[in-house]
C-alpha cells in the first residue's frame, strides 16, 4: 500500500453514520464485553476501535496515516503507525479479536495476511472481516450493461480507495479456509439503489446475502493439524 496515498485518503474522519451504522452492528454482536484483548487493522481515526472497548476490553490499533494514529491515540487506541503487511509486530498469541474492516481489498498477498493474523489471535481466537462484495446486485446490472461496477484501474485523487483485489462470498469462504480459519457467520448489510448509499434496503440482503454490498464475516481461528 502506498504510504503518500493512505495518508491522503484516510486522515479524515472515518464514516460512522447512515448506511455504514449497519456494519458497525455486525462487528459490535460478534464482540463481548468481556476484558478482552481486541486489535483493529486499519483503524483510521479510531472512531469504530474506541466501540470495541466497551466498558473492560483494551484495544490495540494499526494505522497507516500518521494523522489518523495520532487521532486515534487521542482516543485510547495503543496504535502502531505503519504497514501492517510490513510490520512485525510482537504480540504472537495474544489477541482475542482481530477486526479486519475494509482491509483485506488493499492486500496484494491475501494469504499472507491471514496467516499474520493467525499468528496474533490465541487458540480459537476470532476475526471479524468485512470488505466490498464484488457481486452485488448495482454491479452485477452495471457489468450487464457494459459499464465498469466500480473496479479501479487507476488512482484518481480524492476518487479512489485503493482497492486492488475484489471478493464474493464464496472467495472469501474459500480463503478463509485455505488459511485455516472456520466461518461462523456471514451477513451482507444493505442493497444499495444510488451511488450515494442514501437509499437502501436493509431488509433485502438478509434474504438473500450474496448481491448486498458488503461482505461481513465472523470466523474462527483454527488450530493446524
Amino acid at each position: 500500500m502506498n504510504t503518500k496515498f493512505n495518508e491522503q485518503r484516510y486522515k479524515g474522519k472515518m464514516p460512522v453514520d447512515g448506511v455504514d451504522s449497519i456494519r458497525i452492528k455486525f462487528i459490535l454482536k460478534h464482540i463481548p464485553d468481556n476484558k478482552l484483548n481486541i486489535l483493529d487493522l486499519g483503524c483510521w481515526d479510531g472512531s469504530y476501535a474506541i466501540r470495541y472497548k466497551k466498558r473492560t476490553n483494551v484495544v490495540y490499533g494499526v494505522e497507516s496515516s500518521k494523522t489518523a494514529a495520532r487521532k486515534a491515540k487521542q482516543r485510547g487506541i495503543l496504535v502502531s503507525q505503519g504497514n501492517f503487511m510490513e510490520m512485525n509486530l510482537k504480540y504472537k498469541n495474544f489477541f482475542d479479536i482481530v477486526v479486519a474492516g475494509e482491509f483485506i481489498e488493499h492486500v496484494f498477498d491475501t494469504d499472507l495476511f491471514l496467516q499474520k493474523i493467525r499468528k496474533l489471535l490465541k487458540p480459537n481466537g476470532k476475526l471479524i472481516l468485512t470488505t466490498p462484495n464484488v457481486a452485488s446486485l448495482p454491479r452485477r446490472l452495471l457489468l450487464l450493461l457494459g459499464i465498469n461496477p466500480h473496479l479501479e484501474n487507476r488512482i484518481i485523487p480524492g476518487v479512489s480507495p485503493g482497492h486492488i483485489r475484489y471478493f464474493t462470498f464464496t472467495n472469501i469462504d474459500d480463503i478463509l479456509r485455505d488459511n485455516k480459519f472456520r466461518v461462523l457467520n456471514s451477513e451482507s448489510d444493505v442493497l444499495n439503489f444510488n451511488n450515494r448509499g442514501t437509499l437502501y434496503s436493509s431488509l433485502i440482503p438478509k434474504m438473500y446475502k450474496k448481491i448486498g454490498r458488503q461482505i461481513l464475516v465472523f470466523a474462527e481461528k483454527q488450530e493446524m493439524i
